[in-house]
């Protein structure tokens, strides 16, 4: 441990060169088997060969950190500036095979163990700023280096400490030396809780680095409950979809939410829920229900950046405008009710004639037992839902952004009006329901505002993404995911 590391290098693009050159990786994470021995430290002896494999919970971290070195002081010229996205997913472990037939005080004890791994550790840079270079904006002569290794001792549960080392080459500019030659090493670490922490003392590390949450929520390790250890052959079922469609989302459960500064008008939204039920068809056309499961919640965020400007004619102003702003949501999984359960129903009667098994149907509530409710999964991936969705400038609400850069700033001297908007699409045969966000932007320099939409949805590896769907939206937002 950790397996599967990939290290990863990049390069400016022209016109910087080779200037200063960035290693990452890719896929560090704990093993998904292991024995309690080493997950738990001190383990219990009789405990301790005790074998773990992953289990069905998992959260997504991610966290936006940027290298930053001036000239002559903290107050001096820019000499180098790498941004950088630390991404990683926490998963619990369960009991391989904790046996049948009653409860044993030795299954009591391992449900007091709430294990949880990493997995999918990655460092990368990313763009923060329109089409600018993520990092290397200054032509400083030098590299950065990130390494992974896996490390006990950090509490109850091992730790990945990721470490750095940074080269500069000597600065001569006509003659005069203006900065020297030299490295420095320094570290991080990356908790099973989803905490990502300066590990050292090093004043230089806290100094040039800046850690910035965006999903990073530290959560506490549950205790595993003992129903949930997975047994051979006992893994949740799927129900594979070809289609789904929504009903339509009453939007007024979103509640406008202005942010007002000094030049500054920035109205969000927060309280939305997404689609609660949907109709789904499977290959053979069958159609069933599937509800929202509210009970195993897996809260997300993202960073996303409005830059702007004065463009018109005469306007006599200079300077930009950067507005940080922060999308919390938790998302949930969708599970298929038995044939002939209408989740949307107040009382809930299986169709004639359908056998409907006792454990996937108690009474009149489908809520009561859904533990042989299969898992909705649409094109290869599970389906998510969401909840609490909330778009405000980061931080304002003690989201994503809280201690990082400054969220506004308005260098124009000049009025400034975004309004964000959402909305929700049915879905189909071939898409899945999505929110959407309209936004509206009012400059006071500017002779007519711009407006576009985002589309929230999935990547390939089931992270949350907000991707811009037109030439304005490209051009005004970056995300950080």
């Amino acid at each position: 441990m950790p397996g599967r590391i990939r290290l990863i290098g990049y390069r400016p693009d022209a016109p910087v060169g080779d200037a200063f050159t960035v290693t990452g990786f890719g896929g560090a994470g704990f093993p998904e088997q292991a024995t309690l021995r080493e997950l738990v430290s001190p383990a219990q002896p009789y405990l301790a060969g005790t074998g773990m494999v992953r289990g069905d919970q998992q959260r997504q971290h991610s966290y936006w950190l940027r290298y930053l070195r001036r000239r002559s002081g903290p107050a001096g010229p820019k000499r180098v500036c790498v941004d950088l996205l630390v991404r990683f997913t926490t998963f619990d472990y369960v009991a391989a095979d904790v046996g049948t037939g009653a409860l044993s005080s030795r299954q009591h004890a391992l449900a007091q163990f709430p294990c949880w791994g990493i997995a999918d550790l990655s460092v990368s840079p990313h763009a923060v700023g329109a089409g600018r270079n993520p990092f290397n904006k200054f032509n400083e002569v030098g590299s950065l280096v990130f390494t992974a290794r896996l490390e006990a001792g950090h509490g109850t549960m091992p730790a990945i400490r990721i470490g750095y080392r940074v080269h500069h080459d000597q600065t001569v500019v006509g003659g005069v030396l203006l900065t020297p030659e030299h490295d420095e090493v320094g570290s991080f670490l990356v908790h099973s809780d989803g905490l990502f922490e300066v590990a050292d003392q090093s004043l230089a590390t806290r100094t040039h680095f800046l850690v910035t949450p965006v999903n990073a929520g530290v959560h506490d390790r549950p205790p595993v409950p003992l129903h949930a250890a997975r047994r051979p052959g006992g893994s949740r079922p799927v129900w594979h979809a070809t289609g789904l469609t929504a009903a339509p989302v009453d939007q007024a459960g979103a509640r406008l939410t202005p942010y007002a500064d000094d030049t500054v008008v920035v109205t969000g939204f927060h309280g939305l829920d997404g689609p609660q039920t949907l109709a789904v068809r499977d290959a053979t056309g069958a159609g069933r229900s599937a509800m929202l499961d509210a009970a195993a919640p897996e809260p997300g965020a993202l960073l996303l950046t409005y830059h702007g400007g004065p463009t018109g004619r005469g306007s006599g102003r200079a300077g930009t405008v950067r507005l940080l702003l922060g999308l919390r949501f938790t998302m949930h999984r969708y599970l298929v009710a038995p044939a002939g359960v209408d989740p949307s129903s107040s009382t809930h009667r299986p169709a004639e004639g359908v056998d409907v098994d006792i454990d996937a149907y108690y009474g009149d509530d489908p809520t009561a037992n859904r533990e042989a409710w299969p898992v909705l999964w649409h094109r290869g991936r599970r389906h998510t839902g969401l909840r609490q969705v909330a778009l405000l400038v980061a931080g304002a609400d003690g989201g994503p952004g809280r201690g990082g850069p400054d969220a506004v700033r308005n260098s124009t001297g000049s009025w400034v009006r975004l309004v964000l908007t959402p909305g929700w699409e049915p879905g189909g045969d071939d898409r899945a329901p999505e929110l959407r966000i309209g936004w509206h932007a009012s400059h006071q320099d500017d002779a007519s505002p711009v407006e576009g939409r985002l589309a929230f949805g999935m990547d390939e590896g089931g992270r949350p993404t907000l991707t811009p769907l037109d030439d304005e939206s490209r051009r005004h937002f970056t995300v950080t995911g």
